[in-house]
């Protein structure tokens, strides 16, 4: 029968700086400078890439619901249950079901946003 080995396993404390997330110095600084310097980028890149609309009036997400509509075949007028549709949708939308079906919604309302709705919807919808 085989010895078993009698390694000493080796234990890190969270005061290790080479424990994971620990490596560096911790600098000192006023959160309005930190705000500054890595949340106002983050946001202005945000606002310019997915919440203002592009020259179509569409957002990413509007884009991204109308193509997976189009590879599903639905511009021939074929009907098929939003879910499915919100479903295909979550491949390219990262943001979850609600707000995809949230946005089939807006594109299914002829509101003042819209000059006639995108999306042709049935029954109870929205």
């Amino acid at each position: 029968m085989a010895k078993k080995k009698t390694e000493e396993k080796e234990i890190r404390h969270a005061g290790d700086p080479n424990v994971m997330g620990l490596r560096g110095a911790v600098v000192e600084q006023p959160i309005t400078a930190t705000l500054d310097e890595n949340y106002m980028p983050y946001a202005m890149s945000v606002i310019v890439s997915r919440a203002i609309p592009e020259i179509d009036g569409f957002k990413p997400s509007h884009r991204k619901l109308l193509y997976t509509m189009y590879k599903m075949g639905l511009l021939t007028g074929s009907r098929t249950k939003s879910a499915n549709i919100v479903g295909q949708t979550m491949r390219l939308n990262p943001h979850g079901d609600q707000a995809i079906y949230e946005t089939m919604v807006r594109l299914a309302k002829g509101n003042e946003s819209l000059l006639h709705p995108f999306v042709d919807s049935k029954g109870n919808f929205g």
